[in-house]
Parts: structure tokens; sequence; C-alpha cells
């Protein structure tokens, strides 16, 4: 594990990476993924139709290569116009990178937990192992707290329950 301005990441190969956790997070983040070209047009006319009738931007439609170019410029504010520069940069990014190379940077950028960067070290803090020996049931649940790490980090005791 390396340790980088206070950051904890392990660097993990996708070929070491339970075939269970590639499933959990592309049914949980973006079921498309082997078949769009960046961006998922169906699930951006969806998430624009909800929020204009809700009157505020709660769905952004994002796929797994739009949340890597997301994590990699550091880029997170709410305008339209960063989701487009968004979209060009994924269509552009999977246009040099095969999914596998996507997918493999992507488990290896996010945000897992408390200053904690990609599935590997996720793995170790939540489970103490590897990525690649994960069950079924502790993929999904690696898969799932993407969505707020800190808010369902089980370990955190600070929280009101």
């Amino acid at each position: 594990m390396s340790y980088s301005n206070g950051k904890k990441q392990s660097y993990v190969k996708l070929n070491n990476v339970s075939d269970y956790l590639i499933n959990a997070f592309i049914s949980i983040e973006d079921k498309k993924f082997y078949s769009h070209h960046g961006i998922d047009l169906k699930r951006i006319g969806g998430a624009l139709l909800k929020n204009i009738k809700n009157n505020s931007i709660t769905e952004g439609a994002s796929t797994i290569t739009q949340q890597l170019v997301k994590n990699i410029t550091g880029e997170n504010s709410s305008k339209i116009t960063r989701k487009v520069k968004e979209w060009f940069r994924a269509i552009t990014l999977e246009a040099v990178l095969d999914k596998d190379e996507i997918l493999e940077a992507y488990f290896n950028i996010i945000y897992i937990g408390p200053n904690l960067y990609g599935v590997e070290t996720g793995s170790k803090y939540y489970f103490n192992k590897s990525s690649k020996d994960l069950t079924l049931e502790e993929c999904a649940f690696l898969a799932g707290i993407n969505n707020a790490p800190n808010s369902y980090n089980p370990f955190d005791t600070n929280k009101d329950n």
C-alpha cells in the first residue's frame, strides 16, 4: 500500500480482481458499460427529464468512463459545461483505451472510504483480504459503498444512527 498526501492506495491489475467485483460495479454503476462509447444517451435523457421535473440536478447518469474522467480531472462543479466537457472526454477516452483499461484505471482511482482509493485498498480495509479473494457479498458491499463511502462506512462510529 502506498501513501501520498495522506491517501492510502494499492494498485491492482484487472486480472487480479474478482469477477464478482467487476460484475457488481457494472451492475450498480453502468449496466451498459461494454456496449456504449463513453456516454449512455438513454440514461442522460432520462436524467435530464427527471432533473427538469424535480427542478434540481439530482441525477447525473454518469457512466464508469465519465466517473473515471471526473476523478482524473478533479472537476466537480454541477454546471452543464462541466458535464458537456466530461461527455467529450469520455468519448475521447474510449477511442484510445479499451474497456478493460478503463475499468482497471477506474478501480484504482475511485474513492472508497476514509482516505482510501481503489478497490484493492478498500478490500484490505474492510475485509482484510485482496480484491481477488472477495466473496459475492463483499463485492456487492464495495460496489454499493462507492456511492457514499463516508456515509456507509461501517467502521465510522461518529455517525448518527
